[in-house]
């Protein structure tokens, strides 16, 4: 059961005008004023809430593969769907299309499909055979006027937003990888073409940009333009009866080309910071893990006597430790340099000496002492022989060197620390 559209008296109509006449218009603005644009991105990709003043429009883009049509086999398929449904206004009607929604809905094809915005060719998976069907569903959520100027936005603003899954094909089977095992891909878009729209009264006397819902009742025609960031025109649409000049037409179209700049700069901006958002809430998520880890291994540590060096440790006993701390400190107040002394032809010795009064720690000796505790093994360290038997001929081939170890036996020396 549907509701009756609720009409304009002619008495609001009258006072309407009469405003305009005034130069006034009932909610304050400026002839040329639009309402203020909120944009807001969901958790999923392509999910976007876009609030122009009072309206609101909720759009989803959502994929799957599909056959390509017979004229087109390279290239994937886009498709825009608007409902308007009750909780929008009381006079729409759900399962049926009315003449205001495929109005509509042409609109934006024209805007966002026929001016090629979306590279359909990087949708194709294998020509003829696979490519991406890319639908992007616009729900109306509140209805305060100028829906088209606040759907073309949501609907860009979600194309711009949504990442398809990423696709690998052998020949004849075809994966879809998911986001754990592939980054998903974002969409390529040539350029950003959004609607600009214009109530137009008394014949083009009046000229209102971005109309309130009583504005567009009373309004005798509406201009829509579709214009990119580049000011390019990608459609135009003049509805209602009105006969508006060419230079009002082009001086119209000038003012939707400045604001087409401004709302497409806008749409990037928002995009950027839901980048920023994620890429933050992903550190911290992975972060929050990483603290969680560490956390779970230094409580198994403790928990678990046997982890780490998987033995046992003995406890020392308190004068064992005591020993140890004392050598330690002995040690590093008297060894604090050393010198290298030459011991013969291809041998050195390392002896420690007092930083105080320069006196050596150890000495040498060649007397075999049973009773010496600290000993040295100085090994004599063996020469390369050269073997020169090639370097007298009159070959061009270089000289060969062997490097043979000497047979000898090494010798030991051993030191003796001083008392």
């Amino acid at each position: 059961m549907s509701v009756r559209k609720t009409l304009i008296s002619n008495c609001e109509k009258k006072f309407l005008i009469k405003n305009l006449s005034e130069w006034t218009r009932l909610d304050g603005r400026a002839f040329d004023e639009f309402r203020e644009i909120q944009i807001s991105f969901g958790k999923d990709w392509g999910s976007c809430h876009v609030s122009l003043g009072k309206t609101s429009v909720l759009a989803q883009v959502s994929c799957e593969i599909q056959q390509p049509k017979t004229s087109r086999p390279s290239e994937g398929v886009l498709n825009l769907n608007i409902e308007l449904n009750p909780l929008a206004a009381p006079h729409f009607d759900t399962g049926r299309q009315s003449d205001v929604g495929v109005q509509l809905n042409r609109l934006l094809e024209k805007c966002l499909k026929d001016s090629k915005a979306l590279d359909l060719e990087s949708l194709c998976i294998k020509m003829n055979e696979k490519v991406w069907s890319i639908r992007v569903d616009l729900n109306v959520l509140n209805y305060e006027g100028n829906i088209l100027d606040c759907a073309s936005i949501a609907a860009l603003s979600a194309l711009a937003h949504f990442k398809r899954p990423d696709v690998t094909s052998d020949g004849e089977e075809f994966v879809i990888h998911s986001i754990e095992q592939r980054d998903p891909i974002p969409l390529v878009l040539h350029h950003y073409p959004v609607c600009v729209t214009y109530a137009v009264f008394n014949g083009g006397e009046f000229i209102l940009a971005d109309p309130s819902l009583v504005e567009e009742e009373v309004s005798d025609a509406f201009l829509s333009v579709g214009l990119n960031a580049y000011k390019e025109l990608c459609g135009l649409h003049l509805g209602g009866k009105a006969e508006l000049s060419t230079d009002l037409i082009l001086s119209t179209t000038t003012k939707a080309a400045n604001r087409a700049v401004l709302v497409v700069r806008e749409i990037k901006e928002a995009i950027e910071k839901d980048a920023e958002k994620r890429l933050k809430s992903k550190e911290c998520f992975n972060m929050e893990h990483l603290f969680n880890d560490l956390a779970a291994m230094n409580l198994e540590k403790y928990i678990d006597p046997w982890a780490g060096d998987g033995k046992r440790k003995k406890k020392k006993s308190k004068e064992k430790k005591q020993e140890e701390v004392t050598t330690k400190m002995d040690v590093e107040e008297v060894v604090q340099v050393a010198n290298i002394e030459n011991l013969g032809e291809g041998t050195a010795a390392l002896i420690p000496i007092n930083e105080k009064d320069g006196s050596k720690i150890w000495e040498i000796s060649d007397e075999d002492d049973d009773d010496v505790d600290d000993e040295i093994v100085v090994v004599e360290v063996p020469k390369p022989v050269v073997d020169l038997r090639d370097v007298a001929t009159d070959s061009e081939e270089e000289a060969v060197i062997i490097l043979n170890a000497d047979k000898k036996t090494n010798k030991k020396k051993k030191y003796k620390t001083k008392k």
